[in-house]
């Protein structure tokens, strides 16, 4: 057993990975709307039932996915062990190991749902049908986190992460850093003031360590990508499980597992359905009176234009193309 004060130090460290995780939650709330690229039935199953697919982030479409900025963490631990003595290199030995994925895999997951910009000739491609879907966008408010019921009880649903996809190895270190950064300070201060009595206690101090870190750990991967997708400009929508005690049912385990959450906000946050540049000419009537038959009717429907540009940020309200 571990003393009370390095118990409390543990909980302090777990705190502060989940504060910057919402710091930068924050920091990354979306300006405009952002768009879900899907196909006409998935649409309105989504609307009907007012809940999200969240896919597993061990079975994504891309196997490299996870990977990409799990390699970005090793890297920084195996500089660790180069500049550290004792317990510290010991613990950096470890999690630099390959294998440390597979035991956290059996430890934490997320859940994901992934959104970009409008009118992305890439997006439609990849997860539109091949540009016969369509996309619906949701206002910025929609990303912005609800307050919970009971704040001083979240349910697991209620606990839902919003992370800015950031590209490239630079931006993953530097989210990275951040999590190693104050795990060896916390090791340096644990010893420094001989809270640990035996090399017993010391590796269950690490083990405890190291799982606080695994959600944010994991978070940072799976909100980091190869700069090869950087024109995705893509956000996501992150929800937690603990694969030990899973608060979340989880469907379709054995295959592609995913978790089916509610989204209250979901009806009144849609502001416009595009339909795919590929699609047949009757889609544009077929989303109308699917809308209209759920007392949507108000909202947009647009069609994409295979000559149109990816909106900016700046040129969103200027690429809407009406259909009349």
């Amino acid at each position: 057993m571990l003393c009370e004060k390095v118990t409390e130090a543990l909980d302090r460290f777990q705190t502060a990975c989940d504060r910057r995780m919402a710091n930068a939650n924050a920091a990354n709330e979306p300006k405009i709307p952002l768009f879900h690229y899907t196909n006409e039935e998935a649409l309105f199953s989504i609307l009907d039932s007012g809940q999200f697919w969240f896919t597993s982030i061990y079975h994504m479409d891309d196997p490299e996915e996870l990977s990409f900025g799990f390699n970005v963490a090793r890297e920084l631990f195996k500089d660790a062990v180069e500049r550290s003595t004792g317990l510290s290199r010991a613990f950096c030995r470890e999690l630099g190991e390959e294998s440390e994925l597979e035991r956290i895999k059996e430890l934490i997951a997320f859940y994901s749902v992934s959104f970009g910009l409008r009118d992305v000739a890439q997006q439609w491609a990849d997860y539109a049908d091949k540009g016969c879907g369509i996309a619906f966008g949701l206002a910025p408010e929609f990303f912005r986190p609800a307050a919970f019921d009971d704040p001083e009880n979240p349910r697991p649903d209620e606990i839902i992460f919003y992370g800015k996809i950031a590209y490239g190895p630079v931006n993953g270190r530097a989210r990275h850093t951040k999590v190693v950064d104050a795990a060896l300070a916390l090791i340096e201060q644990t010893q420094r003031r001989k809270r640990l009595s035996s090399g017993k206690e010391a590796m269950l101090f690490c083990r405890h360590l190291a799982a606080s870190m695994y959600t944010e750990i994991i978070w940072n991967c799976v909100t980091t990508k190869d700069a090869k997708w950087c024109h995705q400009n893509e956000m996501r929508i992150l929800a937690r499980n603990f694969l030990k005690d899973p608060k979340l049912p989880i469907v379709n385990e054995e295959i592609r597992p995913r978790v089916e959450i509610g989204q209250p906000r979901l009806k009144q946050s849609i502001v416009e359905v595009m339909i795919g540049p590929k699609a047949d000419e009757g889609a544009v009537e077929r989303v109308r009176s699917g809308l209209a038959s759920r007392g949507l009717e108000k909202i947009l429907v647009s069609r994409s234009s295979d000559q149109q540009p990816a909106a900016s940020l700046m040129g969103y309200n200027r690429s809407i193309n009406k259909i009349r």
